[in-house]
């Protein structure tokens, strides 16, 4: 019964760790480097004017650049 239960977590485990290997297709894998469309002068300008307010501030969502502005040209 005991090799049945370790034999039985080993399977357990190794279909886990399955799950978590499978891939996703990541923001660089969709066509650009991570992070190429985010207005980052928009951020800087919120983060100053929180900050100079005494705010706390955290993005959940970074702005995004509009389609012509990107460096990949949309």
């Amino acid at each position: 019964m005991k090799a049945f239960a370790i034999g039985a977590a080993v399977v357990m485990c190794l279909g886990v760790s399955a799950c978590a290997g499978v891939a996703t297709r990541s923001p660089a894998a969709r066509g650009g480097p991570l992070g190429a469309d985010v207005d980052y002068g928009k951020v800087i300008a919120v983060n100053e004017w929180a900050q100079r307010r005494g705010a706390t501030l955290m993005w959940v969502h970074y702005p995004k650049l509009p389609p012509e502005g990107r460096p990949n040209g949309g």
